[in-house]
């Protein structure tokens, strides 16, 4: 079975006012925690922030990323799916940051998220191809027992 995705990357940025670990905890499970990488700034007052990224290459990876997020959250991406997908094959979601920690994954339009993007992979680059692609992928995965 050919590979779904190029990549995908998971990122949130954790400010000072919330808590690093529980972030930290709800990102090591979207990804394996060996691929998840910290790093700190400044905020715009000086306050302190960190980042939390991991790039995602392999297909147990990205099996493992939409398994977590649920067969509601699924649903939801499919029914957006047109919308958050580009000309060049790549997909944008945005999960709301504070439901994530309650373990909920909920789509939103604002910036305090859990971001996910990444690329459908398609010789060449065609986004109907690349549509089709993830909405198979993504049907697949709500038929495995393990999303209930």
């Amino acid at each position: 079975m050919a590979k779904t995705f190029h990549y995908i990357r998971v990122r949130v940025m954790c400010n000072a006012t919330e808590d690093e670990d529980l972030l930290a905890q709800t990102m090591e499970l979207l990804c394996d925690p060996d691929k998840v990488e910290v790093s700190e700034g400044e905020g715009h007052h000086g306050n302190r922030l960190l980042m939390f990224e991991a790039e995602l290459k392999s297909g147990k990876d990205h099996k493992g990323l939409f398994t977590v997020l649920g067969v509601d959250a699924i649903k939801a991406i499919l029914e957006e799916l047109n919308e958050r997908m580009d000309e060049e094959n790549g997909f944008y979601l945005r999960f709301d940051k504070q439901r994530a920690v309650q373990g909920v994954w909920e789509l939103a339009r604002h910036g305090d998220v859990f971001m996910v993007n990444g690329k459908v992979e398609t010789h060449p680059v065609d986004r109907d191809a690349a549509l089709i692609k993830m909405q198979e992928f993504l049907t697949t995965l709500m038929g495995n027992d393990k999303l209930d």
